[in-house]
């Protein structure tokens, strides 16, 4: 398969890669698929199998010592291997004694943002290479646009300063977090945009339409209408994690079509877990683009 013009995919994080894995091993089923990039997750200590194998608990920041216990480190990556960084969603989760428990995204908090990019970093630099995108979370209300902004900012600095590359940080919006629905997405943009201006085109949302629907329900035509296309840099394209289908209510042809219109590439991400459906949803994907540049090509009646 190979991605249609407009769209770059990113291989999702399947179940079947034991732990949190390497990069080869993401690359080589990737590539086949016509892949730009790969997933590769960065959340804090994450079940009681990591639990057990690092000695921190759930919800916890990754030491470098859990880092290299819990990640590959693969020689000879091929010069095209390319990789998303997804970091913690915060997400309930159950701890070794069956407890809930849920990480706090405290980006009003510097000390804290700092220690979250350090931790990025040890990833990175046990893998080999910087990635080329990493996706973040609004997390709860506590955290202000502004906050986030700032917290963009410093990431990107960060790694400046320790690789000489800037990446792409993407925010992707969730039904249950502080930026939720296309208006507070529009918002935050124009707070980055009158704060940080210089990492416009460094930054960008990452949308999530299942979750956009989830928190704008009916109102879904309008609030997707109300993203900011210079924001919307990647796409998350699932149905409450499963395959999509045209039956679903989530309207795709009208997600697709604003895809289409968006002056530059855009990532793809199916966030499908299983690798037997990562073609299938990609093949999807590749349907609906197709479907609408069709439309757009029609002869007028």
């Amino acid at each position: 398969m190979n991605a249609m013009p407009g769209a770059d995919y990113i291989y999702p994080n399947v179940t079947e890669i034991a732990r949190r894995g390497g990069l080869l091993e993401r690359w080589g089923l990737a590539e086949p698929l016509g892949c730009t990039y790969v997933e590769v997750p960065a959340d804090f200590i994450k079940n009681r199998t990591e639990v057990e194998r690092t000695g921190q608990e759930i919800g916890s920041m990754l030491s470098r010592s859990s880092v290299e216990h819990l990640y590959e480190q693969d020689t000879g990556l091929p010069g095209t291997l390319a990789y998303l960084l997804h970091t913690e969603p915060a997400i309930p989760r159950r701890d070794q004694h069956g407890r809930l428990v849920k990480a706090e995204l405290r980006w009003r908090d510097r000390d804290w943002v700092t220690a979250f990019g350090d931790m990025l970093l040890e990833i990175e630099d046990h893998l080999g290479v910087p990635p080329e995108i990493i996706e973040i979370h609004p997390g709860d209300r506590k955290n202000t646009h502004a906050d986030i902004v700032e917290a963009m900012h410093t990431l990107i600095a960060a790694h400046w300063n320790a690789f000489g590359v800037e990446p792409l940080v993407l925010l992707e919006n969730h039904s249950e977090q502080s930026v939720s629905t296309g208006g507070r997405i529009r918002a935050f943009w124009e707070t980055l945009k009158r704060l940080h201006p210089e990492i416009a085109g460094l930054a960008g949302i990452a949308l999530d339409p299942w979750h956009l629907r989830a928190a704008a329900r009916e109102e879904f035509p309008a609030s997707i209408g109300e993203v900011p296309p210079e924001a919307l840099r990647g796409l998350h394209i699932h149905n409450n994690l499963m395959l999509p289908t045209v039956e679903d209510t989530i309207p795709w042809p009208e997600v697709f079509s604003a895809v289409r219109s968006l002056p530059g590439r855009t990532c793809i991400k199916p966030v499908v877990y299983q690798k037997s459906r990562v073609a299938e949803a990609i093949g999807f994907c590749e349907k609906m683009l197709a479907a609408r540049q069709a439309v757009y090509a029609a002869p007028p009646a």
